[in-house]
C-alpha cells in the first residue's frame, strides 16, 4: 500500500511543479511610457526586460487620431501635393520609418461634388500621390496600400466649401 501513496504522491508533486511552471511563464510584457518624453518615444520602457528602446505599438502611435500620422488635404479637383500636405508627408514618413513591420492604408477621399465614378478616380490618384512621395521619402512601397472612397467617407456632412475643403484629403490607416 505504502507503493501506492508514493506513486500517488509522486504524480502530486509533479502535476503541481507543472502547473507552477506554466501558471509563472506566461506573464505579459508590459511596456510604459514616460508622458515626459513626448511622441519621440525616448522614454519608453520595456518593464520585462529594462530595455528602453522596445517601443509601443504601432497602431497606438500611427493611427492615434491626435497624435499619429496627420491628413494631407487637396485643393479642388486635383491630386498635386501642397506644400502643407509635404511637410505633414515628411513628419509622417519619419513615424512610419519606426515601425517598418507595420502595413499601411492610405485612404483616398472627395467632396459630394462629381459623379461617383470620377470621385473614386480623384481618391485613388490622392492616395497614390502620398503613396509616390512616401516612397521618395524612403517608406517601402510593399508597407503601402491604396484605397479610394471617393466621396462616400465625408469627414464634415456639410454641403459648402468649408466641409468639402475637409473632404478633400487622403488618411492613414491600418492595412489588414
Amino acid at each position: 500500500m505504502s507503493t501506492k501513496k508514493n506513486l500517488s504522491f509522486c504524480l502530486l508533486a509533479m502535476s503541481l511543479a507543472l502547473v507552477m511552471v506554466s501558471a509563472g511563464g506566461c506573464h505579459k510584457k508590459k511596456v510604459q511610457v514616460n508622458p515626459d518624453m513626448g511622441a519621440g518615444n525616448k522614454g519608453a520602457t520595456d518593464t520585462a526586460k529594462g530595455n528602453p528602446n522596445e517601443l509601443p505599438d504601432a497602431g497606438d502611435i500611427l493611427f492615434n487620431k491626435a497624435t499619429g500620422l496627420k491628413v494631407v488635404y487637396f485643393d479642388f479637383d486635383s491630386s498635386s501635393l501642397r506644400a502643407d500636405a509635404r511637410e505633414a508627408l515628411k513628419g509622417n514618413a519619419d513615424m512610419i520609418k519606426k515601425y517598418p513591420k507595420t502595413m499601411i492604408q492610405i485612404a483616398g477621399h472627395c467632396d459630394e461634388r462629381g459623379t461617383q465614378q470620377y470621385n473614386l478616380a480623384l481618391g485613388e490618384r490622392r492616395a497614390l500621390a502620398v503613396r509616390d512621395y512616401l516612397i521618395q521619402l524612403g517608406i517601402p512601397g510593399a508597407q503601402l496600400a491604396t484605397i479610394s472612397y471617393g466621396k462616400e467617407q465625408p469627414a464634415d456632412p456639410g454641403h459648402g466649401e468649408a466641409a468639402w475643403a475637409k473632404n478633400r484629403r487622403a488618411e492613414f490607416n491600418k492595412a489588414m
